[in-house]
């Protein structure tokens, strides 16, 4: 596990940067790992945001994961992953995506886009207002992760 470099983080701040994010240019995964990083001082460099620049839309429009679920995977990764063959640590990486992806399904009934905004003209604003609702739930969860796992509390304004 990596080393958190915080020891609290806003979520009222987190929140309104990941708006902010989200409505002025940022796609999901964009707006989710930007936010993540720059708050909880993750060391992940700003190539990421490219990295994951293909994630909306289930996947390049592909049919699968929501975007910003995929944004918030990257960041538990950093925190949780390995870079060692063999390395245990995944399992508690997968144990802990598997706890985001639970809480995106429990507050929206999904974690894939398609059945997320099927109910959405895409490039209609009440589409947009929706999926900053899914971008929250996941900055949330991974919020109450870190809490609990890294001791990195969580303040509102």
């Amino acid at each position: 596990m990596e080393d958190v470099m915080v020891s609290e983080v806003n979520m009222t701040k987190m929140l309104e940067d990941a708006t902010e994010n989200f409505t002025t240019g940022f796609m999901c995964s964009e707006s989710v790992l930007e936010v993540l990083n720059r708050h909880y001082e993750l060391g992940i460099g700003e190539e990421a945001i490219a990295l994951s620049t293909g994630f909306p839309y289930g996947f390049g429009d592909g049919g699968n994961v929501c975007g910003a679920v995929a944004g918030a995977t990257m960041c538990l990764g950093k925190v949780f992953g390995r870079t060692v063959k063999g390395d245990p640590a995944f399992k508690k990486c997968i144990e802990l995506v598997r706890e985001l992806n639970e809480d995106v399904a429990a507050a929206h009934g999904s974690s894939l886009c398609p059945v997320l905004i099927e109910n959405y003209d895409f490039y209609e604003p009440d589409r947009k207002t929706h999926c900053t609702g899914i971008v929250h739930t996941c900055v949330k969860s991974f919020a109450k992760i870190m809490e609990r796992e890294c001791g990195v509390r969580v303040i509102s304004d």
